[in-house]
């Protein structure tokens, strides 16, 4: 009876031992495909959350198109055209009744659409969402500096005769995304081959030369006294003492220095971080004192800006058109060609052994700077919103 007794308990310890190992697999496996299924779920709505990110940026990227290809600049309204019987068809945008918007398909059943809406949905009273800020930004004119708001939007597309948001259509994801767009203005103190805050502090040595032709060759504020070497200035006048005379970054670029800044196409911030040759109609923006000589000479086209010392040394082969500002100090040493316009805060000295070190005033160099600048372009950080507008109609 015993030996029978001790086989039954056997029997149930081992069928109990079975039905936990089972339960226990079960559970690992259910735990595992849930964690896979969570994962996938993760992944799967991090890259739709991006897509609409995606897009919403490309928004941007298109809005700042727009108003660069606008005829009349700077652009007062804000009004993406579509005509199809125009020759050649403008085709702007897919809704001029909204604003710019376009429409991708990502894959079957599933598209990509960003808006820069002309108003805020449903606001009563209607509310621009591309809006005009040059008054808040002190800007001279209007359509100089515009705020672009740009929504992206990753949608299910079931019924093609309904809009992308009325069932059974239905929006999957969205992000808004923000940020400023400006153009700048090229004023120099004067129309002049060298803007020199300080006239006692220039000096034009021998085989220095600086030419005006059309313009002045040295424009400077009558109460800082007079450039040295004026035998070597010509121009129209070849002096020019101004009384009134004002070379602030906002006076000559129409923004502050920290705007400036964040438009500048490059930002240094050592003497080797200066490009081997400034990129045609770029804007470099150096917060260093620079050395240019024969093994990097100053070259290229555009607006260099440095707040600093800026030495160009004998040998350097320096040849650079476009406009020069050195907050600071400026040496210029043979061979050296600089056409377009300096502007100078501090000493200038100009000079030569052999060779001349020559400043040219250049009018078509900076005529064609200016409308180069004079595009729009970024001039803060894109910056994501929060999503209490509606996206509905």
């Amino acid at each position: 009876m015993r030996a029978q007794t001790n086989h039954s308990e056997s029997g149930v310890a081992m069928t109990i031992a079975i039905f936990f190992s089972i339960l226990t697999i079960g559970m690992i496996m259910s735990g595992t495909v849930v964690l896979d299924s969570l994962g996938k779920k993760s992944k799967l709505a991090f890259q739709v959350h991006g897509q609409a990110r995606q897009f919403a940026e490309a928004g941007l990227v298109d809005g700042l198109g727009w108003f660069r290809r606008q005829t009349s600049q700077p652009v007062l309204t804000f009004a993406p055209i579509r005509d199809e019987e125009a020759i050649p068809p403008i085709l702007d945008t897919e809704d001029p009744a909204i604003g710019l918007v376009k429409e991708f398909k990502i894959s079957k059943g599933v598209y990509g659409r960003y808006e820069l809406r002309k108003f805020v949905a449903n606001s009563n009273p209607l509310e621009p969402e591309v809006l005009d800020i040059s008054n808040q930004r002190g800007a001279d004119s209007m359509g100089s500096v515009w705020r672009l708001v740009s929504r992206g939007i990753i949608f299910k597309r079931v019924d093609l005769n309904q809009p992308y948001n009325v069932a059974p259509n239905h929006v999957i994801a969205n992000d808004v995304v923000e940020t400023e767009i400006r153009r700048l203005s090229l004023s120099p103190p004067s129309q002049a081959a060298i803007c020199a805050r300080n006239g006692s502090l220039v000096d034009i040595a021998v085989k220095g030369k600086v030419s005006g032709g059309i313009a002045a060759g040295i424009a400077y504020p009558s109460s800082s006294g007079n450039p040295s070497g004026a035998v070597r200035v010509s121009g129209s006048p070849a002096l020019a003492p101004l009384t009134e005379y004002n070379d602030s970054i906002f006076s000559v670029f129409a923004v502050d220095e920290d705007t400036f800044r964040s438009i500048a196409d490059l930002r240094v911030s050592t003497n080797e971080g200066f490009p081997d040759t400034v990129p045609t109609a770029s804007i470099v923006h150096a917060e260093t004192d620079l050395i240019f000589d024969a093994s990097r000479p100053l070259k290229g086209n555009g607006i260099v800006y440095v707040k600093g010392n800026v030495q160009i040394l004998a040998g350097s082969n320096s040849f650079f058109n476009g406009v020069l500002y050195v907050d600071g100090a400026l040496t210029i040493r043979a061979p050296a060609l600089l056409s377009g316009t300096i502007i100078v805060t501090g000493a200038l000295v100009i000079s030569g052994q052999g060779d001349l070190a020559e400043v040219i005033y250049d009018d078509a160099v900076l005529n064609n700077l200016l409308i180069s600048i004079g595009q729009y372009r970024f001039s803060t950080s894109i910056y994501e919103q929060d999503l209490r507008g509606s996206l509905k109609y």
